[in-house]
């Protein structure tokens, strides 16, 4: 099994309607994710930190993929791609994108 997660980090300074605009983007892909991934997950950040720290990222976007075929059907899937060109290239967002090796407990 391969677990894909991805933190998104807005523009600063941060805008809380910027932010809540980009979540509710998020939400409504997690909502209708391409059918290869798994159930999506969006979470956003606590405010714990600092938000003006470089290293504190504003929200999330886990799921998991049966194998890599799965993953690549994914990133070409016109939904992915959509919200790639149509939210994040253009809100300024930075993201880092990580997928591993899970095992299913």
């Amino acid at each position: 099994m391969l677990s894909h997660t991805v933190l998104f980090r807005l523009p600063r300074p941060l805008d809380p309607a910027q932010q809540a605009e980009f979540v509710a983007a998020l939400r409504e892909f997690a909502a209708d994710a391409p059918p290869t991934a798994g159930p999506v997950t969006i979470t956003t950040d606590l405010g714990l930190r600092d938000p003006d720290n470089p290293r504190v990222a504003d929200s999330s976007l886990s799921t998991t993929f049966p194998d890599v075929d799965a993953f690549a059907a994914y990133l070409d899937h016109p939904r992915h791609q959509a919200i790639v060109a149509e939210v994040l290239e253009p809100s300024g967002v930075t993201w880092l994108s990580m997928q591993s090796e899970t095992s299913p407990t």
